[in-house]
């Protein structure tokens, strides 16, 4: 058992605490929401990285589908704390400059 720290297409991060060794070919199984078509999907994947709390891998196949999969969920339920918030105040870059100043200026 792992959690997923980081994902993309490409691969991921899991913090796992199995001795893995670098470039071993492993089996991850992704549990996806309930919601989708696939409640359980296993990606083949090379371990990249080693850290001490977990390793990076990389997908055998470029975006499989279960990854895709998950990924399209989370962006499409991600809380509004992740969103950044629009700027409060927008100074056009026109409007910036003309009332900005040099040292020479000043």
């Amino acid at each position: 058992m792992g959690r997923l720290v980081d994902l993309s297409v490409s691969g991921a991060y899991l913090c796992i605490s199995a001795d893995l060794r670098l470039l071993s070919r492993v089996q991850i199984a992704i549990a996806l929401p309930q919601s989708l078509a696939h409640p359980t999907s296993m990606v083949a994947a090379y371990v990249a990285r080693l850290a001490a709390d977990g390793v990076g891998v990389e997908w055998c196949e470029h975006a499989p589908k279960p990854v895709l999969e998950l990924l399209r969920y989370i962006a499409t339920h991600r809380r509004e704390r992740h969103r950044r918030a629009a700027p409060t105040r927008y100074i056009p870059a026109a409007g910036a400059a003309a009332e900005s100043k040099t040292i020479a200026e000043a």
